[in-house]
Parts: structure tokens; sequence; C-alpha cells
């Protein structure tokens, strides 16, 4: 009936905040394709995979050897989580085998990253990567009819209404010019954030990067954020 969180830092006294025990639950409305596999390289921490496993998806954390050799058509997509780059020096390292995990048809997602990061299109972030914090603010769909958009959820700027804390964070400052910006956003008097989410195809597969804050979306239950990331991990197995 009730449970508790330690608070504290070292070298002061901790103690437990009580609340009482809860489960949250809410219906979505979310599809997904078939034959997907997901393995998952943890940055600094975030519950993606808890809800990919609430989508119904099996996920596999990437270990570092794994990352330096095991065989990745193991899998259909890997996600790098918020950070990563920051935190997995074995993941700049990987760059080559991400690559062609890609080109062979995988699907690559970058979640938000604080720094430039090896990828085999150009996506920049820049010294100071831009970050939405207002949670409300408007969202445009530029490119209505992409798959990734509409496959196997249409998405639509309602699938960003009610969101909390913010927008996202580390938008891209520029990308190849065969890459796709699929949205826009920015906070009141600030430039048109066109890198939130950024598609390219790569040989037969697909390398994206998201910079909208799905991972603080996620744990809240916000229905358009597992629709989106339901259609993420879809891209390339559609079928």
């Amino acid at each position: 009936t009730r449970g508790w969180q330690r608070i504290g830092y070292n070298g002061l006294l901790p103690y437990n905040l009580y609340k009482d025990a809860t489960l949250r639950t809410r219906h979505i409305d979310a599809r997904l394709a078939t034959n997907i596999s997901i393995a998952y390289v943890m940055g600094t921490g975030d519950t993606v995979p808890d809800a990919l496993e609430a989508l119904g998806l099996k996920t596999h954390i990437l270990t570092p050897d794994e990352l330096r050799s095991a065989d990745l058509s193991a899998w259909t997509t890997i996600i790098i989580g918020i950070r990563a780059y920051s935190v997995r020096p074995e993941l700049a390292a990987a760059g080559p085998r991400l690559e062609d995990f890609a080109r062979k048809g995988g699907t690559v997602i970058v979640e938000y990253q604080s720094v430039d990061f090896p990828a085999p299109v150009k996506f920049e972030l820049g010294n100071s990567p831009e970050r939405v914090t207002d949670e409300a603010a408007p969202v445009k769909i530029l490119v209505a009819d992409d798959p990734l958009l509409t496959t196997p959820n249409r998405i639509t700027a309602a699938d960003f209404d009610n969101w909390v804390e913010e927008r996202g964070h580390s938008f891209l400052r520029s990308w190849d010019d065969h890459a796709i910006a699929l949205t826009e956003t920015a906070d009141e008097g600030q430039d048109p954030q066109l890198g939130g989410l950024v598609e390219a195809r790569v040989g037969k597969g697909n390398y994206i990067y998201c910079a909208y804050a799905l991972y603080r979306q996620l744990p809240e239950l916000v229905p358009g954020a597992y629709r989106i990331l339901a259609n993420l991990v879809s891209v390339g197995n559609n079928h």
C-alpha cells in the first residue's frame, strides 16, 4: 500500500520519502509493424526500454563487448539512448559497425545527444545545441505523407498535445541535403527548429535523429509519445 524513495547524497544523512503505492494505466491506440527486434544502447539512463516492453517489444540492452563484436544483424533496430555518446566511449568506435548495420537494411535511431557524434550522414549539433523548453510549443508537421509519420500510425500535431516539461533537447543545426526534416517547433522568440526529427536513407536502411523528449513523456503515459516511438521502431519493418 505504500512505497518509498531514498533521498540524499554522499556525506549527508539519507532519509526516505514515503508515498502511497499507485498503478497508473492508460489505453493507447498505437499500432506496430511485425518482426521487430530491438537492441538498445543505454546512455545516462532512461525508461525507453520499459516503454518498448509496454508496447509488447522485447528489448536487448547492448553491452560494451556486444557493441564491439556482436553480430548486429540479430536485430532490426538499434536505438542509441540519451547522451550515450557522452558516457559510452566504445560507442564512437562502433560507428563503422552501426553504419554497416544500416546499409544492410537496419534502422538506427539516435535519441538526443549533447555533443556531435559520428554518423554515416552529416548530422551537426554545433557547440551550443538548441532546446525547446515550452512543452506546449506548437509543432508543425512538414512532410505529412512521409512513411515515418504515416505508418503504422498517422502522426499529427495532436500527438504533441499534453506533453510535460519540454519539447526536446539538442536540435540539429544542420544535416545532409538528402536527409529530411519532418517537423518544426520553437519557443516564443526562438528561430524555427527543424532539427527535432530528421531521417536519412543509408544504403538499404535508415538513420534517424530524434531530439524530442520522448523519454520524459513515456513514463507519464503521453499517448502521442508512444505512437511516435511505435513509428520509429517500425521503420523498415512495415510488412
